[in-house]
């Protein structure tokens, strides 16, 4: 995630156009391969074996890594070495900079030290950023959040998180939390869970960010939202609240889970407090939203 922040930065500050920022981290990304490629290339799996892994992810919580260990696909000896040849893409934002000539190796120096100044994030954030450490990533972007426990909001935006990365882009910046008094939408998809702790959440953006999410998600093209478009956006949402819930099922806390829901063209109001977080894909932004309570509708 550190070059979705720093990369923003260098546009922010005009030291690199939209295009040559587009260039390097399509480079840096053609590069650091998932880990599912490098242990196809390595020999250590086959692509069925991938293939199930992959679909095991859809209903259990856990990475790919951990899934193939506990298959016997991988050792944790032949594991750490593809972590290990995946991190080492970490620096490849800074080292395609350089190599095509947008920036000095002083330059680059310089900049990476002001921008560690003006981002505001301290030693041990910055780390959490660089390793790609999504629950401290979480706790960052949570600090305004007003309320006493808000460990179940960290658990949902923490699983958000990553089931982007694994079924829908891997190129994400999440900004802070903020508290609204009313949210207009075009289409927002949202689920309702009831129970011990209710919870009220959903997501939302432009016509053409959800129809390419959906297209990723259903891996067949949406040009609109149209019904498969929605069906794929419902279902996305459905597949991450039902392994939410089953997480929390574990700690002992039991929700009921309502069917999921596209709707069009209103305004959320809060009953409590409401808030919205926005997130940064590759191809546009959503908003992320999440109450204790169901707000109402215009």
């Amino acid at each position: 995630m550190f070059n979705q922040y720093f990369g923003n930065y260098l546009l922010e500050k005009r030291i690199v156009t939209p295009e040559q920022l587009r260039v390097v981290l399509a480079e840096q990304k053609s590069i650091k391969v998932k880990l599912g490629v490098l242990a196809i290339d390595s020999g250590y799996m086959n692509a069925a074996q991938v293939n199930q892994i992959h679909r095991l992810q859809a209903a259990r919580d856990k990475k790919f890594g951990e899934l193939a260990v506990e298959k016997g696909y991988l050792t944790e000896e032949k594991l750490d070495d593809l972590l290990k040849a995946q991190k080492k893409s970490n620096v490849l934002l800074g080292q395609a900079l350089i190599e095509k000539g947008y920036l000095t190796f002083e330059k680059y120096e310089g900049v990476l030290l002001q921008y560690h100044e003006d981002s505001g994030f301290g030693p041990d954030e910055m780390k959490a950023l660089k390793d790609n450490d999504v629950k401290k990533i979480v706790d960052i972007f949570l600090k305004t959040v007003d309320r006493p426990d808000n460990g179940i909001y960290h658990d949902y935006l923490e699983l958000f998180i990553r089931n982007l990365v694994r079924f829908i882009d891997d190129e994400i910046r999440v900004e802070e939390a903020e508290e609204i008094d009313s949210y207009p939408f075009h289409h927002f998809i949202t689920q309702r869970m009831d129970g011990q702790h209710p919870l009220f959440t959903g997501f939302s953006g432009a016509e053409s960010t959800l129809a390419r999410f959906a297209s990723l998600y259903a891996q067949e093209a949406c040009p609109g939202m149209d019904a498969m478009a929605k069906d794929a956006l419902a279902e996305f949402l459905n597949c991450h609240n039902g392994l939410f819930l089953s997480n929390l099922s574990h700690q002992g806390v039991e929700l009921e889970l309502y069917p999921s829901e596209v709707k069009e063209n209103g305004i959320l109001r809060p009953v409590k407090k409401l808030y919205r977080i926005p997130c940064y894909l590759s191809f546009g932004e959503i908003d992320v939203i999440f109450s204790d309570a169901s707000p109402s509708y215009l």
